[in-house]
């Protein structure tokens, strides 16, 4: 797990862009713990294509979350990311309903299921 500071003032807006990839079942989300509503506020998450305008099978892209400083305070929340050996029921806009490996691998499976990434950002707003 990561842990990132990040530092604002009230009433300025910032974005996070992570690589994405749903042909390989690899998707990010916000996780618990979310932001505390009357420091930091969620705007949303966009999606780019690397291909642009223009679908390529198998292509990725990036996901942009935009969040804004509200008042005072420090807050902390999490960036989950699933890939198709971390997590499972998920789907680009569903996170798994557990976030840890699964209980039993799945069959044929040659390695063993990892928990998936999370990176857990501290805002401090002055």
């Amino acid at each position: 797990m990561k842990d990132t500071g990040i530092t604002a003032e009230p009433g300025e807006r910032f974005t996070l862009t992570v690589d994405q990839n749903a042909s390989t079942r690899e998707y990010w989300y916000l996780a618990d713990p979310e932001p505390d509503s009357s420091v930091l506020v969620s705007r949303g998450q966009v999606y780019a294509s690397d291909s642009g305008d223009e679908a390529v099978a198998g292509g990725g892209g990036r996901l942009t979350f935009t969040f804004e400083a509200k008042g005072k305070g420090t807050t902390r929340f999490t960036l989950l990311h699933c890939t198709f050996t971390t997590c499972q029921g998920n789907t680009s806009t569903q996170p798994p309903e557990t976030t840890g490996p699964p209980a039993t691998p799945a069959a044929g499976a040659t390695t063993p299921s990892q928990a998936p990434e999370r990176i857990t950002y501290t805002v401090t707003v002055d």
